[in-house]
């Protein structure tokens, strides 16, 4: 673990801001960093060659020359040349992904439909029944005998809709197998896997409406199901090593990518998860900063609508120093709180309904989020607001006013993310109440052509994950993946803004775009400036921490449609470097081939409801998770 006790330069140290440096006056232990470029996100000073850096915090930036003439000869200097080829920027601040559900999903053996690029190994896509169970078989001649076989991505539109125990049997009658549907909302058992966790079908039967989507015969569980088998599950994957794998691998997943500060908003798994989670990351060496804040959704469902106890409960949860440490801690006096429903199963309520004539729903009722948020604003929290849909953006916006009106605050710096759908005439609304925007861009490359077809219609679905309209409102915007709603790469968010490309390349509401420029703003300071750390990190500038993203190229530079494809090769962290073990940003691959089956696969998750993103999924199985001691 790094030491964090950083001490300021006191000692004869003063801030000469025209120069942009400190004053190297009794100073020792001054690391200077070269590069071909820096772009620092600093408007008095855009780029600069070099930047000294003593004990984590940034002292000096400027031209190489000129900063090895003033802290060349101080006692225990150091230059470091290894970037001189490179670019660097300020480490990425990614405001919004969830490392516990990264912590479940990473261990288990990928086989989906579409191509995956990760830094342990790349994923080749399978599209037909007869590929999926070949592969499975591949991995079950793989394994030592008798070990589990746990597998993630089956989707029956690709891989046919036979699997169920009796097909798992077959391919392996001594080995459990358990089979994780792409939308986290199913499983597949085989009978030893069944008998690995210790149910007998008595334990799949009782009156509770969830045990009517638990099916023995096919070892099937699914939706209300999953709560009554997910904590022994679990359990499971804890006793054997995965979760603690699947840690190491989400801690490797966000360091290739550049991430040096990460917010994790709505966490929702139990102390214990969280225990693991923090010895696991803070181990040897981990380059971030990575924030937790708790759910008000789950902490009213546990505190029954009482406020007074979901304050209470809020305050125990991020003051418990056995579930934080130095660098995974608890954001103070920040909230997650929820609007309407996910984009991916298409429950975002929409002003204008949908052209199926489905409904959308509300995580939180208006009247509830009104009620909640209101015991929060007048504690002085700032909340980060889920919201997918117009209809769902344009209630939450008139609740900040209302809110804003009855007892006023000064930069309250209430953040809407996600923001699938909104209408252009609300975001001056927001912006006057003092709110602002963090979008997910890769609703608009995944779903926009979908959506155009299914449920949206053309002219709303290529306005979708707006940044434009943001800025020109005079909005501030950060860009997030909620991973693994999307990749955990700010590169690929930038790319999805700056191109608004679908699927097929196909551009989506070009008006939308923004620069690179804008999108590099909108992954590094004005994402720090929404989680209240922008005078901490986000630019590279005297006083903030030395926390920098190394790459292969510039992303002004280089061809828009290239941005994704720029290599991370290191990230610098409060002075400290970090290679990157991928040198590439990490992300979904997908190829010409896979243009298609994805489409194919949007289309029946809207269809069929069964599409879920992050945030969702981390509501339904919370329960499951707060009875789990691992």
């Amino acid at each position: 673990m790094l030491n964090k006790t950083f001490k300021k330069a006191a000692l004869g140290v003063s801030i000469a801001i025209a120069t942009h440096t400190a004053v190297a006056t009794e100073l020792s232990d001054v690391t200077l960093f070269t590069a071909q470029e820096i772009i620092t996100m600093n408007n008095d000073q855009p780029t600069a060659q070099a930047v000294a850096v003593h004990e984590g915090e940034i002292i000096a930036v400027g031209e190489t020359d000129a900063l090895l003439k003033q802290y060349g000869e101080t006692e225990g200097f150091t230059l470091n040349t290894d970037f001189e080829e490179q670019v660097l920027t300020p480490g990425f601040v990614e405001p919004h992904l969830h490392a516990w559900l990264l912590g479940i999903l990473t261990p288990l053996e990928f086989i989906t439909p579409a191509d995956w690029t990760l830094p342990w190994g790349d994923v080749k896509g399978v599209q037909s029944e007869d590929a999926f169970i070949a592969r499975i078989k591949e991995l079950d001649a793989e394994l030592a005998e008798g070990e589990p076989l746990w597998i993630w991505g089956y989707h029956q539109y690709f891989h046919g809709g036979n699997i169920n125990k009796s097909l798992l049997n077959e391919i392996s009658s001594d080995r459990p197998i358990v089979v994780w549907h792409r939308s986290f909302h199913e499983m597949f058992f085989n009978d030893q896997a069944l008998a690995m966790f210790g149910w007998t079908e008595a334990d799949w039967q009782g009156e509770a409406y969830g045990y009517n989507h638990l099916d023995w015969e096919a070892g099937h569980a699914f939706e209300q199901g999953g709560p009554i088998i997910l904590p022994t599950v679990i359990g499971t994957m804890a006793q054997q090593g995965l979760i603690h794998k699947g840690f190491e691998r989400t801690k490797q997943y966000m360091q290739s990518a550049g991430v040096t500060t990460a917010i994790d908003p709505g966490i929702s798994v139990d102390d214990d998860t969280i225990k693991l989670m923090v010895s696991i990351f803070e181990s040897g060496d981990f380059g971030m900063d990575y924030w937790m804040m708790p759910s008000a959704f789950m902490l009213n469902a546990f505190a029954g609508g009482d406020n007074d106890k979901i304050l209470a409960m809020h305050k125990a949860q991020v003051t418990n120093p056995s579930t934080q440490g130095e660098q995974v801690k608890w954001m103070p006096n920040h909230v997650k709180l929820f609007a309407d429903g996910a984009m991916y199963s298409q429950l975002m309520q929409m002003k204008d309904g949908y052209t199926d004539g489905h409904d959308g729903e509300w995580m939180m009722y208006p009247d509830q989020l009104e009620s909640i948020w209101g015991a929060y604003w007048q504690e002085g929290y700032t909340a980060v607001i889920h919201a997918n849909g117009d209809l769902g953006f344009d209630t939450a916006v008139g609740i900040l006013e209302k809110l804003n009106k009855a007892h006023p605050r000064d930069d309250h710096r209430t953040d809407f993310h996600h923001l699938g759908f909104t209408d252009k005439d609300d975001i001056p609304r927001a912006v006057e109440a003092g709110a602002s925007f963090s979008v997910n861009p890769f609703y608009t490359h995944v779903l926009g052509e979908n959506y155009s077809q299914f449920g949206i219609g053309p002219e709303r679905a290529s306005e979708m994950s707006r940044g434009r309209s943001f800025l020109d409102a005079g909005g501030r915007l950060s860009l997030h993946s909620d991973a693994p709603m999307a990749p955990a790469s700010p590169l690929m968010m930038m790319w999805a803004s700056v191109n608004r490309t679908g699927l097929s390349g196909k551009v989506l509401g070009p008006q939308e775009r923004i620069t690179a420029q804008e999108a590099l703003r909108a992954v590094t300071l004005d994402s720090a400036y929404t989680a209240r750390l922008d005078n901490e990190v986000g630019s590279i500038e005297v006083g903030k921490l030395a926390n920098f993203a190394v790459l292969e190229a510039s992303p002004y530079t280089v061809k828009p449609e290239n941005i994704k494809d720029i290599g991370v090769k290191a990230t610098v962290y409060k002075g400290h470097t970090f290679v990157s073990e991928s040198g590439r940003s990490a992300g979904i691959a997908m190829d010409d081939e896979n243009f298609m089956i994805a489409q194919l696969l949007n289309r029946m998750d809207v269809a069929l409801g069964r599409g879920v993103d992050s945030c969702q999924f981390s509501t339904e199985i919370q329960r499951a998770f707060s009875t789990l001691a691992l």
